[in-house]
């Protein structure tokens, strides 16, 4: 979109009060642990009222500068961690202020390829464009990774095409002082950043895409077809020669116009396939003739990659430990919370036969902790009772020292814990939430 309808950026637009209840109401409602400060979002609301307008004059009249960001750190799929910054509430709140008005005038001129962390878009959006895409017969993928983006920015870059667009220098250095604040781990404060922008801060996204876009716009006038999500992309091309050619120049504008860099090792040019990855959804042609027929003009369909799925199957497995932490009250809802959410996320591209299979197994497990719960004999002969009025003869098998692995499969047990009165005791399995693919 023509920048006739970008409207100025002013430190006036980023006070107003309007402007400030709604970044007051996103960062309450987003919660979140406390920075090095030890304010908890729930008492910001009390100190704005206590202090209503220190805030706003302190960042109007330049004295405002952002307290340091606390690190902490998050295990990632592979074994290492990721780092995450924890700025104080306050210092979101005026993050948040910040990043509305930047949102509002950069959503205007923002590549419609571009899904992460914009209103109105989400996973599942940037998925279906991919697919698109694919069965146009753009086969090929460039899966490009980014060297620790949010850790490499460039602060200068950054701030020079952000000074493209808004001319208010106060504004700028605002973002700047944000961009700067030293990192406190352990209690440790270190100098000030001089590169990167935190995993965790409120306005982190919106600049990730305003330098992103840079890219972004490139790849739009060529015509090139791809899909974006935050740092993770993926470019769609018919031919290998072709991908060949566009990763070149994709890599060459990344490292020297944007100074950051791309993972050689994990950027890779793929025809689609259950082996490519894309937000943990991958491609596969092997569906039911009843999809197919559905989707006549389909070659490809989204399916949770396999990573994905073994992640899922070992946090369920937590879950349904069998010494059941918490009680069996908290496990059922852990469960139905894991279940309902990863569903929701892969919601039509969970395989059939796998899900058959996941749901037995899960069945299984909680068969087996049901078994340990009940622990002794008179107890197990009592929960059967329970359950069903001729109880099956289990006199032998409550004394079974057989192990619970084993006896959660006999057919005692499957006959007092049917599939129907598990689901009757709250117990969820994935067919209630997921349509499978």
């Amino acid at each position: 979109m023509s920048s006739i309808n970008f409207k100025p950026i002013t430190l006036e637009r980023i006070l107003e009060r309007k402007n400030l209840v709604e970044a007051l109401k996103k960062v309450v409602s987003n919660k979140g642990g406390a920075g090095v400060d030890g304010m908890e979002t729930l008492q910001l609301r009390c100190y704005i009222l206590e202090h209503p307008n220190e805030i706003s004059e302190a960042v109007r009249n330049g004295t405002y500068n952002p307290k340091p960001i606390k690190r902490v750190y998050i295990p990632k799929e592979n074994g290492d961690k990721r780092p995450l910054g924890i700025p104080t509430v306050i210092d979101r709140f005026v993050q948040q202020a910040v990043a509305l008005v930047l949102s509002e005038e950069y959503e205007k001129i923002f590549s419609d390829n571009s899904f992460g962390f914009r209103p109105g878009r989400g996973c599942r959006d940037a998925m279906a464009r991919a697919m698109t895409y694919l069965n146009s017969g753009l086969e090929w993928v460039i899966d490009l990774d980014l060297s620790k983006f949010f850790d490499t920015v460039n602060h200068s870059k950054l701030l020079q095409i952000l000074s493209d667009r808004i001319k208010d220098g106060r504004v700028i250095s605002l973002i700047h002082r944000f961009l700067k604040a030293p990192i406190s781990e352990e209690g440790k404060v270190g100098n000030k950043v001089t590169i990167g922008t935190p995993q965790g801060g409120v306005i982190s996204p919106v600049l990730a895409n305003v330098l992103l876009n840079e890219l972004d716009q490139l790849l739009d006038s060529r015509g090139i077809k791809f899909v974006r999500y935050a740092d993770d992309m993926v470019i769609m091309c018919g031919s290998q020669k072709a991908a060949e050619r566009i990763l070149q120049n994709v890599t060459e504008f990344i490292e020297k116009k944007l100074f950051l860099k791309v993972n050689k090792d994990k950027t890779k040019i793929v025809r689609a396939s259950e082996e490519s990855q894309f937000l943990g959804f991958a491609f596969t042609q092997r569906v039911s003739q009843k999809l197919k027929d559905a989707y006549p003009g389909m070659r490809y369909f989204p399916t949770v990659h396999e990573k994905k799925r073994v992640k899922f199957v070992n946090s369920v497995k937590e879950i349904l430990d069998r010494r059941a932490k918490g009680g069996i009250a908290m496990v059922k809802r852990k469960l139905e919370m894991k279940i309902r959410g990863w569903s929701n996320y892969f919601y039509g591209a969970v395989p059939g036969s796998w899900m058959k299979d996941t749901d037995a197994w899960i069945r299984r497990r909680v068969r087996q902790l049901l078994w340990k719960q009940w622990k002794k004999p008179g107890k197990r002969l009592e929960e059967f009772r329970k359950r069903v009025k001729r109880a099956p003869s289990i006199s032998e098998y409550a004394y079974s020292s057989n192990r619970y692995w084993t006896m959660s499969k006999t057919p005692q047990i499957h006959s007092v814990l049917s599939n129907k009165r598990l689901m009757s005791e709250g117990w969820v399995i994935l067919e209630q939430f997921a349509w499978k693919g």
